[in-house]
């Protein structure tokens, strides 16, 4: 949408679209205004107007409705399309946009969008004759609708009729940045990485194209960047559709998936490379590959159900639908709005496969710490586990798992067993370096046999646990993590 409607109410504008133009081809010499009245003048429609490796020359009269109800203001003339130009009004020159020439090499390109300012002392009370001349030889691709609009308002920014959602644009561009910041930062965490990864592409394409479409109303750009600018779109519509392929493709279509993937991509390119216009070409560089999603998702519920599939199947729908009523405005603002509230149901669901993947982790990391706990067990179990101790000046040896606790008091260890109590010289660290893997250490003074352990309880933002002799044994807040999941895994 190039003219926004909304500002008709408050600032009027007279469009020139539907008037009935003559054009002048191979004028010479080109410097000087055709007479209008030679063989190679004929009537022409706004539309039909290419000034595409071209020269031409146009001449019309502006309403005089317009110019009555204008008089009062500073009055433009705004034109926008392809092409550099010069105008007349009146047979007096009152602007150029670039310089327009019958030899390539001579012209100076023009912006895509000019305001042109009518002076009031050139205005007649009736028939004010408009004349033109264009030429655009500085294009990368031939576009079937080169001119866009040409009118009468009030003169000003000759962007202020132009893509008035450039704004909220800008706030969609926040949102795919955001959302290419999370699944970039998933991609990177995830062992899974393909499909965040897909997420961050369907994301950042979205984006760019989005910053590429509401350029316009935000740069006055020259024409041959507006070719650019419309390849840029569509690939990076091209980029997204493909991306959103791969995404279904890896989720339902199992083995087949590179299929559905290479195939969906060469159907949607020949398909974009033959169709004309780059809006049309724009709109289906993203509708095909959803409708090849679609039926990969139907063939997918002929084999197997699944309400996940069904959900993807449902959206689509909406959005198939939604294009098929905005067709001709899909590419714009409702396209973004679409493809924001898509990312935002991928969201959802990969946060909800990202929690079971997390809860799957950690009871694989569960299970895993009690089989090499049990595995640890069985082997200490195989051999006799014994400590020395010098008590009294006499060495005694006692079983390991006898030891309940063991308490580090300044320089010595209390041993605490069922019905008796040694004294270990040496530090706490060095006795537990000799005891067995079910002794740990739960707090800087204590370490526990796990075997002896009731209960892990917790007091406040303390814990302690509950030996089978009764002892109470504090847990540091430091230490409480680990203990929970050595303690859940014994």
């Amino acid at each position: 949408m190039l003219v926004s409607s909304s500002v008709f109410a408050v600032d009027p504008i007279y469009s020139l679209n539907r008037q009935i133009f003559v054009q002048c081809l191979n004028v010479t010499p080109t410097s000087q205004l055709p007479d209008f009245s030679q063989p190679n003048c004929a009537p022409i429609k706004f539309h039909d107007i290419d000034p595409q490796s071209n020269a031409l020359w146009l001449r019309t009269e502006l309403p005089e409705e317009a110019i009555t109800e204008l008089q009062n203001i500073p009055l433009g003339l705004y034109l926008m399309g392809k092409t550099a130009s010069v105008v007349y009004l009146n047979g007096q020159m009152i602007g150029k946009n670039g310089q327009p020439t019958d030899n390539p090499q001579n012209e100076v390109v023009g912006k895509m969008d000019h305001v042109f300012f009518l002076p009031k002392e050139g205005l007649k009370a009736k028939k004010n004759e408009l004349v033109i001349h264009l030429s655009a030889h500085n294009g990368y691709i031939n576009l079937a609708s080169p001119m866009h609009f040409i009118g009468l308002a009030a003169y000003g920014d000759s962007k202020r009729f132009i893509q008035s959602h450039s704004t909220l644009g800008l706030i969609f561009v926040g949102m795919f940045v955001l959302s290419c910041l999370y699944y970039g930062s998933l991609a990177l965490r995830l062992d899974n990485k393909l499909n965040p990864f897909l997420l961050f592409l369907m994301s950042f394409f979205a984006g760019l194209q989005l910053t590429v479409e509401i350029s316009r109303g935000l740069i006055n750009y020259e024409y041959p960047t507006h070719d650019l600018r419309l390849i840029s779109i569509c690939l990076f519509a091209l980029g997204f559709g493909l991306s959103l392929l791969t995404l279904l493709s890896n989720k339902f279509a199992g083995a087949q998936k590179l299929h559905w993937i290479y195939g969906g991509a060469l159907l949607t390119s020949i398909i974009v490379l033959i169709t004309p216009g780059f809006d049309v070409k724009t709109n289906l560089a993203i509708v095909v590959p959803i409708l090849i999603s679609f039926v990969l998702i139907v063939v997918s519920l002929k084999r197997r159900f699944s309400w996940n599939a069904i959900k993807n199947l449902a959206v689509l729908a909406v959005f198939i639908c939604t294009v098929l009523v905005t067709f001709r405005y899909f590419h714009e603002l409702v396209f973004y709005f679409l493809v924001a509230m898509l990312l935002a149901y991928l969201f959802v669901q990969q946060a909800n496969e990202y929690s079971i993947e997390l809860e799957s982790a950690l009871a694989e990391k569960t299970l895993r710490a009690k089989l090499e706990f049990k595995l640890e067990q069985m082997q200490q179990h195989q051999k006799s586990e014994t400590l020395n101790i010098n008590s009294a000046g006499k060495i005694e040896k006692i079983a390991t798992q006898d030891i309940f606790y063991c308490q580090a008091s300044g320089d010595y260890v209390e041993i605490y067993l069922q019905s008796r109590e040694l004294l270990f010289s040496g530090s706490l660290k060095s006795m537990a370096e000799q005891l067995p893997t079910i002794f740990v250490r739960v707090h800087r003074s204590y370490v526990v046999n796990i075997d002896k352990v009731i209960s892990l309880k917790r007091d406040g933002e303390n814990g302690y646990l509950v030996l089978s002799n009764d002892a109470q044994i504090p847990v540091s807040r430091r230490m409480m993590p680990q203990v929970r999941e050595t303690f859940s895994a014994h």
